[in-house]
């Protein structure tokens, strides 16, 4: 009764399977996201340069 029967080798192999798939889905996901906030965030950055170039220039 120490080892396990043979027979359950194939929902071993599944879940081990299916855990791996989730885990590079979530990587893929976090890396996809990551980028797009990497993005959003140099466009706000590129906007308030601008604008405080655009302010500096009325001579206010």
């Amino acid at each position: 009764m120490s080892e396990l029967p043979p027979a359950n080798l194939p929902y071993l192999f599944a879940a081990f399977a299916v855990v791996w798939v989730v885990f590079f889905v979530y990587a893929a996901y976090m890396s996809w996201r990551r980028q797009s906030v990497q993005r959003e965030l140099e466009e706000m950055r590129q906007s308030d340069a601008w604008e405080s170039r655009e302010s500096g220039s009325d001579g206010t």
